[in-house]
């Protein structure tokens, strides 16, 4: 157990003392280690002239539990002292004993913040709810050790009670404290404050997103959803060498630092007014410490799945508590799934070409699924799905396989519910890494791939594949339509993500992506105003 408080001995300034001791141990020994601990820190060694040996001051302790006096030869345990409401009396200095404090472990700012964008700090909590904090965004002098108390107070200003802040124009060239007070119900713990190391800089300007947002400015009503998917660029794609030599060079570095693209990605987020957000390439701890708090506060519950590889990221997907809640979640490996008995047809013809099924065994993709159900009419159901697939364009006929794998997992999770009488609804989105044009989003479209109209080889051989001739019962369609591309680097352009919806979901509307001249003026994506190399796709569908 953990025992922390401050004690001044005799009238010196007080000091922190934090003691590590097992529940177990008498108690007496501890009030030894206690009264060793005091004269360390408080009392000061005397070195007798020409000898080595040294004289220290006694320490008297006094300790009384609600008024019993306690020595050093009791023989009670810690925890049987130390309960939660006593009061502790070190000599004169009074103390209630608070088991398990609420307490703010640990926060951090990021390390870049800038006006008109929001800033969210990791807030690391024991014992406490970050719902019942206090919370407080104040604006200080950047060089504020170097001045007057006076003029601290003076430069010193209270912007926000609310855990999320977007700095103004006002605070640019200023340092943000944030302070956090722990709490859980009616318990409080001791605030703790941490001061920017940077100050507050300007914005990049008006980002192309926010002209999208002017189609999400309105919530939807409760007959229709806004659903979007993005794929943010994973932080550990974005922040190396190698990408920023050669993947994007023409990316200014301190725009693929992820500090950076957070506030960005919050921003672009939050603005578009989606009730269902479906992400790739998302890291876990950009998920954990991030995304996840972040959108909680306003309103989101999220799940994650991370992909078996080494690499930790993964999918995530988010939806509207005021509009959804989740009834199950099925999520999948691709590769794993193809082993099961469900798909025992499908690899019965992908063994044929050994060379296929030994890359494809190889793969980590995933498919993440979770079904909804509307909160305004309980008896329609959404199967919400998310992936992201294998991405080098010279084996498209993994990508086909994938498809055919999670087509066939999905079959069986819509047709679980429509066995029960249920309606459901599929909505499959993600990086497919697929033109319109390729055999995938023909297999997805046209629920079959036709013989003879793709030609799917084998990269190292050149054997041609004949026997993927699979089926699916969906109807499906791409919401968003199809925009020019959807993915805009140095080196590639095309359309690879999609909302793909079936035919019992009308779309509403679809929100244009950004115009040419924009995404090109920083030469490709990302950029300083594109925090990804995606374009973020969203549309409104309703129920027919």
């Amino acid at each position: 157990m953990t025992v922390e408080f401050n004690y001044s001995h005799k009238g010196a300034n007080s000091k922190q003392f934090r003691m590590e001791r097992l529940k177990e141990e008498e108690i007496g020994q501890t009030l030894s280690r206690l009264k060793n601990s005091i004269a360390s820190k408080f009392l000061k060694r005397k070195r007798k002239k020409n000898e080595a040996e040294q004289e220290e001051e006694e320490v008297q302790l006094k300790f009384r539990v609600n008024g019993v006096e306690v020595d050093t030869e009791s023989k009670m345990c810690v925890s049987d002292v130390l309960k939660h409401g006593s009061e502790v009396c070190i000599n004169e200095q009074k103390y209630q004993v608070s088991v398990n404090p609420p307490t703010a472990v640990k926060i951090d700012l990021p390390k870049s913040i800038m006006s008109g964008f929001p800033v969210f700090p990791k807030v690391q909590l024991l014992f406490a709810n970050s719902s019942d904090c206090e919370y407080r965004w104040n604006r200080v002098h950047k060089n504020h050790h170097n001045i007057s108390l006076s003029e601290q107070k003076e430069a010193t200003k209270l912007l926000s009670n609310k855990l999320m802040y977007a700095p103004t124009n006002d605070d640019i060239d200023s340092k943000l404290e944030f302070t956090c007070v722990p709490k859980c119900g009616d318990r409080s713990g001791v605030p703790v404050s941490v001061i920017s190391k940077v100050e507050v800089e300007a914005g990049p300007g008006i980002c192309p997103f926010e002209t999208r947002h002017m189609y999400t400015a309105d919530p939807t009503d409760s007959s229709s959803f806004r659903v979007m998917t993005y794929n943010i660029l994973a932080d550990v794609f974005a922040d190396s060498e190698f990408t920023r030599t050669e993947l994007y060079p023409y990316c200014a570095p301190y725009a693929l630092s992820i500090d950076y693209r957070k506030q960005l990605l919050m921003k672009e987020i939050l603005g578009y007014n989606a009730d269902i957000i479906c992400l790739q390439e998302v890291d876990e701890k950009v998920f954990t410490k991030f995304l996840l708090p972040a959108l909680e506060l306003n309103g989101f519950s999220g799940v994650y799945k991370m992909k078996s590889g080494k690499v930790k990221e993964g999918e995530a997907l988010f939806y509207r508590t005021s509009k959804f809640k989740t009834i199950s979640e099925h999520n999948i490996d691709l590769t794993d799934t193809l082993e099961e008995d469900g798909c025992r047809d499908i690899k019965e013809k992908v063994v044929k070409y050994q060379d296929v099924y030994e890359f494809y065994k190889k793969r980590k993709n995933i498919l993440q699924v979770c079904v909804l159900e509307s909160l305004a009419d309980p008896q329609k159901k959404l199967c919400v799905a998310n992936t992201h697939l294998f991405f080098h364009r010279d084996y498209s006929y993994i990508r086909v396989l994938q498809g055919v794998v999670s087509m066939r997992h999905l079959e069986m999770v819509m047709n679980s519910y429509k066995e029960k009488g249920d309606s459901i609804s599929l909505v499959f989105c993600g990086d497919f890494n697929a033109s319109p044009e390729s055999a995938l989003h023909g297999f997805l479209t046209k629920s079959q791939i036709i013989p003879g109209e793709y030609k799917l080889r084998v990269k190292d051989t050149g054997e041609e594949v004949t026997s993927f001739d699979f089926t699916h019962s969906f109807n499906l369609s791409s919401a968003c339509g199809h925009p020019e591309y959807t993915n805009y680097v140095g080196a590639f352009q095309g359309h690879l993500d999609y909302v793909f919806v079936d035919q019992t979901l009308e779309v509403v509307s679809v929100v244009p992506t950004p115009d040419h001249e924009l995404v090109t003026q920083h030469r490709a994506l990302p950029s300083v105003v594109f925090p990804s190399d995606h374009i973020a796709q969203i549309c409104v569908m309703k129920w027919k």
